[in-house]
């Protein structure tokens, strides 16, 4: 039996006592001490007694003060209505009981209130209970309402699913556990304006909004709540009003407390869904609309646009960042005002992307064009210099995937295609493009490279340097690095670097090589700066230009405990002059900790000669375009002949790389060359056998060819 139940059947049993005391009455009416119906016995009384002016007008004279009106009598229609105070001695109200009796039986007040005296005072304190059991009640009720409302909005707010969807959720709740008639919600620069409403007013939602808005800003209770929404610096992103709380139990505190906290709800779920600086969807949202898209047949919107500002890491290392955001948030403006409302997102610092409807040719190249010709015609302002920014546009079909990557896939090449072509231009993905072939072979593998780095699929292989000057038993090996697939067999080199290098993976390839190459010194026992053996690891411009991986390799050299006069660094003289300052100072900090380092294919560089003087090498490795043809070409014996002579002068050792023939071996021996690295003197083989540790090579590498 309910709360409800249990308090209307001790008050019919009171009737009945009171009936006996009185029989003359016709019904019992029951009041709280703020005049709101509390029970009654008849309805027809009710309807009858209940609604009277003249009767409300005493009540209310009555409960308002005992000692002047303690009772009343109130004639309606027919009825005679006794008033009878329920206050107790200090003059505290718990209530008011009404007797009706027939105006002709003429009973006098003085009469009824001493008749009914003794059940009066138990009446006040089964009351006085009876209210307080209620109160406690509404306060656990409107306690569990409140708890399920925080549960269930935070359940929808971790939900994946579209922005809009969320936020109707969490209003629907509001509706269902706070009892109010109408929950919107406005973010106008977001170009949300949502109602849930129990459908009592008619009209355009958005219109509503704004109209229970406008009733209730600048109040801070009643039956209409409004909070701003992401409130700063005395300004509002939007609104949340909750209105119609007639059938709520919520007190006016609670309801504003609540309120701010769905408001609070909301802005969540607006800054997780949108970037904070254009004001542009997110990713997730984005991604989440590309793959139900991609899977929908006939596609709404059917190509794909992938935009990337160009060069704005020179923006921001030249101006600053501040002026790097400017860049951006005036390309989302002429995204959005060129776009209007086609789906669009900023995926990353400088990637934008946007679905497009059309699948005209000339259409869509019109809408690039005219993004990139207005964007470029934007003049910013650095300090006391001005500049113009571009971006570079790639056009691709939307095509099935499950995630939003592979869906840009195709788009990214496109953009990487026209940043390659000159940047700030427009280009179509088209598949009989071999540059553009290349780059999607490049993405597809990207996964597969990182995938390897992760579970180890990786396999070092050690090229023997050989002496040309004596037959000494010393060590000196290339670490090569080889990829092997899912079934165990090796990738093409030339596939997975492409793709490492285009794709920024060559940092975290070149830690793994770096790592692995002297824990296998260590375990082969050879450590001390003594031993005879050198181990020549590459490095690409990527690790140089990153300021963190001299750290890296310090702590690796520690770690492992190999003494760095083991260790070569091999650079090429491009990557060397492109990163010129920075690979200065990590050749100067290494070699002062007894590191080598080797100048890879040296003389090809216009200006080879005169960078020997900028970087403090050990050994130049001539290029194997010289080697390969110098038993025959006249050319590539000078060249090789001055590099060796100019190594002797600076007391450099040198390396001949792509030793083919004996004919060319004897060539180098007589023109000075110290070292030769060739099929002829000894092919690849896995680094672990090289340095005699055969039982640490995977079984599913031994019968492959490790050739270059």
């Amino acid at each position: 039996m309910t709360k409800t139940r249990e308090k209307d059947q001790v008050l019919a049993d009171y009737t009945a006592f009171l009936t006996a005391l009185l029989p003359q009455t016709q019904g019992f009416l029951c009041h709280d001490r703020h005049g709101r119906p509390f029970w009654f016995d008849q309805q027809p009384i009710f309807d009858a007694v209940g609604g009277d002016a003249g009767f409300r007008k005493a009540l209310q004279q009555v409960l308002d003060s005992a000692a002047d009106a303690p009772h009343q009598l109130v004639r309606v229609e027919r009825h005679n209505a006794y008033i009878l105070s329920l206050a107790d001695g200090a003059g505290t109200h718990q209530g008011a009981l009404t007797v009706v009796a027939p105006t002709r039986e003429g009973i006098p007040l003085d009469f009824v209130v001493d008749a009914l005296q003794p059940a009066l005072r138990t009446l006040r304190r089964e009351l006085s209970l009876r209210v307080k059991l209620m109160g406690a009640q509404r306060k656990l009720t409107v306690q569990a309402a409140e708890e399920k409302l925080l549960h269930h909005v935070e359940s929808v707010v971790c939900r994946p699913q579209e922005s809009a969807k969320t936020l109707g959720d969490i209003l629907e709740l509001c509706r269902t556990y706070l009892s109010v008639a109408e929950a919107g919600m406005s973010v106008p620069d977001k170009q949300f304006r949502l109602l849930s409403s129990d459908g009592r007013d008619a009209g355009e939602p958005g219109e509503r909004v704004d109209e229970l808005i406008a009733q209730g800003l600048g109040k801070t209770g009643g039956d209409c709540v409004v909070v701003p929404i992401a409130e700063g610096a005395g300004q509002s992103a939007g609104q949340l009003v909750l209105a119609g709380w007639g059938q709520s139990a919520f007190s006016g505190r609670r309801r504003r407390r609540l309120a701010r906290y769905v408001a609070s709800q909301i802005d969540a779920v607006v800054a997780r869904d949108f970037d904070p600086l254009t004001g542009l969807p997110g990713w997730p949202v984005f991604e989440a609309l590309l793959v139900a898209e991609s899977q929908k047949s006939p596609r709404r919107w059917p190509v794909l646009m992938y935009l990337d500002v160009d060069q704005l890491h020179v923006i921001n290392q030249n101006y600053g960042r501040a002026v790097g955001d400017e860049v951006l948030c005036n390309f989302a403006n002429v995204l959005q005002d060129r776009l209007q409302d086609l789906p669009m997102s900023r995926i990353s610092s400088d990637s934008f992307a946007a679905l497009v409807p059309s699948t005209d040719r000339e259409s869509i190249l019109g809408l690039a064009e005219g993004i990139c010709k207005h964007f470029n015609s934007l003049r910013f302002r650095g300090g006391n210099k001005s500049f113009h920014a571009s971006v570079s546009i790639g056009i691709a079909p939307l095509e099935g995937g499950e995630d939003g990557s592979s869906n840009l896939s195709a788009a990214q090449v496109a953009c990487r295609a026209a940043k390659d072509r000159g940047a700030g231009r427009v280009e179509i993905y088209e598949p009989a493009d071999q540059s553009i072939v290349r780059r999607m072979d490049d993405i597809q593998l990207v996964g597969h490279v990182r995938e390897a780095i992760d579970q180890e699929r990786l396999l070092l292989l050690g090229q023997p340097i050989r002496s040309l000057k004596s037959d000494e038993p010393f060590q000196y090996q290339e670490v090569l690095v080889r990829m092997l697939d899912k079934q165990g067999r090796l990738v093409e080199p030339r596939e997975f670097i492409s793709a490492a290098e285009r794709y920024q993976l060559m940092k975290e390839l070149d830690r793994w090589v770096v790592s692995s190459s002297l824990r296998s010194l260590r375990d082969s026992g050879m450590t001390q700066a003594s031993d005879p053996v050198r181990m020549a690891i590459n490095l690409s411009g990527q690790s140089l230009g990153d300021e963190r991986f001299l750290v890296f390799v310090r702590e690796q050299i520690e770690a492992t405990g190999v003494a760095p006069e083991l260790i070569c660094f091999e650079i090429t003289e491009t990557v060397a002059v492109a990163n010129l300052q920075r690979a200065q100072a990590f050749m100067h900090a290494l070699k002062g900790m007894g590191c080598r380092f080797s100048l890879d294919d040296f003389g090809t560089g216009l200006s080879s000669f005169a960078y020997l003087k900028l970087f403090p090498v050990d050994t130049l490795k001539i290029d194997g375009s010289f080697v390969r043809d110098l038993a025959d070409n006249k050319v590539s014996q000078s060249v090789v002949a001055a590099i060796s002579e100019v190594a002797r002068v600076m007391e450099l050792e040198t390396v001949a790389e792509f030793v083919q023939d004996d004919n060319s071996l004897e060539l180098l021996r007589d023109l000075g060359v110290h070292w030769g690295q060739g099929y002829l003197l000894g092919e690849p083989a896995p680094l672990a056998e090289q340095l005699g540790q055969p039982d640490v090579v995977p079984a599913a590498s031994r019968t492959s060819s490790f050739s270059r």
